[in-house]
C-alpha cells in the first residue's frame, strides 16, 4: 500500500522535521510504502529559507540579514538530514501539481504538527486539509495550535473535515470541536515522535557539541517570550556551576551551537538538566529520561497539558506563580520513569492501532 504524508518538512524547526521522520519511520515499520509529499508553499517555507530573496516582509528581511551566517549553517544541516533520512515524492508547488503527485497513493495522511493552524499554513486549506485528494484521507495527530484560530474559517473546516475517512488529533481540546464540525469519530493520539523508542533516536544522533564544553550542561530550548525560562536557567547555573547550552532564543552568556536535527537529539541525550517551553522539547526530555521542566508558551499550552496529563507528569509544568526557589527544587524531584514508560506504551499502542485500522 502506497501512503503519502503531507506535513511541514522543509522548515528549520526541529520538532517539525523530527515528527515527519517519525511518522514516516513508523509507517515503514508497519509494512507500508511511504514518502513525504514534497509540496512547497512559498509563503510557509520562505520564512525558514536563509536566503534573503525569499523574504516577503521587510522585518523578516532585516532579521535574515542580521542572522544570515547562523541561519545558513542551520539550514544546511537540515538539508543534510532531509537528504539522508526523508523519502520525498516528486516536487510540487501548485494545487494541480499536488493533485497529480497525490494520485499515485492509496492513502494520504495529513499530519502531524500544526497542519490545521490557519496562520501556520497561510490559509492553504485545500492542501493541508486534503481537498485535492481523491484516495483515502486520514488525519494523524493533526494540530491547530489553538483551535480558537478556526473561528473565521468554520465553514471551510466544516466542508473539508466532512470528507475525511479517519481523523485523529494531538490535543484533547481539539477532540470536541473537530467532532462537531466533521460529524464523525475523532481519536486522541500521540505525536509521532512518541511512536519511536529512545534507541531509534540514538541511532540517528550526531554529536556536534563544542568539545571544549564539559560533560554536563543545562540545555535550554526556549521559544516564545516567557522570561521565567532564562531567569530559571541562570539561577540553575548559579546553583550547579554547569554551563548553559541554548537553542531557540538567545540567553545571555549561553553557548549557542549551530546544530541540525541529529545534533539537536544529541544535545538532549547528553544534557544534565533541560528547561523548555517547546512541545517537542518536552517530548525529547521524556524520550531521553532527563530531569526537566516545562514553561508555558502563551496560547499554545494545550499540547503540553495533554502530553503531561497522559504520562502523569503534570508536576513538571511550571506556572506563573512559582518562585525560583521552588522551581529549582522541582527539577530535582525524581521521576518514576518505569511508570512513565507504561503510560507511553499504552498511548503508543492506541495510536498505532488507529493508524493500522485507518489504513486497513
Amino acid at each position: 500500500m502506497q501512503v503519502g504524508i503531507l506535513t511541514f518538512h522543509k522548515t528549520t524547526n526541529y520538532g517539525a522535521i523530527l515528527q515527519a521522520y517519525a511518522l514516516q519511520k513508523t509507517l515503514e515499520n508497519e509494512g507500508f510504502k511511504v514518502s513525504i509529499i514534497d509540496y512547497h508553499n512559498n509563503r510557509i517555507y520562505g520564512y525558514y529559507d536563509y536566503r534573503i530573496r525569499s523574504c516577503n516582509h521587510y522585518k523578516t528581511m532585516i532579521g535574515k540579514i542580521i542572522r544570515y551566517h547562523y541561519n545558513k549553517a542551520i539550514w544546511l544541516r537540515f538539508e543534510a538530514f532531509r537528504h539522508k533520512h526523508i523519502k520525498l515524492s516528486p516536487s510540487c508547488q501548485t494545487l494541480n501539481e499536488l493533485q497529480n503527485v497525490e494520485s499515485v497513493y492509496n492513502a494520504v495522511i495529513s499530519g502531524s504538527d500544526q497542519v490545521w493552524n490557519p496562520n501556520a499554513i497561510f490559509q492553504d486549506f485545500d492542501a493541508y486539509l486534503l481537498g485535492t485528494v481523491s484516495c483515502k484521507k486520514i488525519a494523524y495527530a493533526a494540530s491547530a495550535g489553538n483551535v480558537m484560530l478556526w473561528e473565521k474559517y468554520l465553514k471551510t473546516y466544516w466542508n473539508l473535515l466532512h470528507r475525511f475517512d479517519a481523523i485523529s488529533v494531538r490535543e484533547a481540546d481539539m477532540v470536541h470541536p473537530v467532532r462537531e464540525l466533521s460529524q464523525q469519530e475523532v481519536t486522541l493520539v500521540c505525536d509521532p515522535t512518541l511512536l519511536l523508542e529512545q534507541s531509534d533516536w540514538v541511532s540517528i544522533e550526531q554529536n556536534e557539541l563544542n568539545k571544549s564544553l564539559p560533560n554536563g550542561y543545562i540545555l535550554v530550548y526556549f521559544l516564545g517570550r516567557n522570561i521565567s525560562v532564562p531567569t530559571t536557567a541562570l539561577a540553575l547555573q548559579k546553583k550547579t556551576g554547569l554551563p548553559i547550552v541554548s537553542i531557540g532564543r538567545k540567553i545571555k552568556g549561553a553557548y549557542r551551537p549551530k546544530v541540525g536535527p541529529a545534533g539537536f537529539l544529541s544535545l538532549f541525550h547528553h544534557a544534565t538538566y533541560i528547561l523548555t517551553s517547546s512541545f517537542h522539547g518536552t517530548v525529547f526530555s521524556i524520550q531521553y529520561q532527563k530531569p526537566f521542566l516545562v514553561f508555558g508558551n502563551g496560547a499554545y499550552n494545550s499540547r503540553m497539558h495533554t502530553l503531561l496529563n497522559h504520562l502523569n507528569l503534570q508536576e513538571r509544568l511550571i506556572t506563573n506563580n512559582c518562585s525560583i526557589g521552588s522551581i529549582l527544587s522541582d527539577i530535582d524531584q525524581p521521576i518514576d520513569w518505569e511508570k512513565v514508560a507504561v503510560c507511553r506504551f499504552e498511548l503508543k499502542g492506541h495510536s498505532i492501532g488507529f493508524i493500522k485500522k485507518s489504513l486497513s
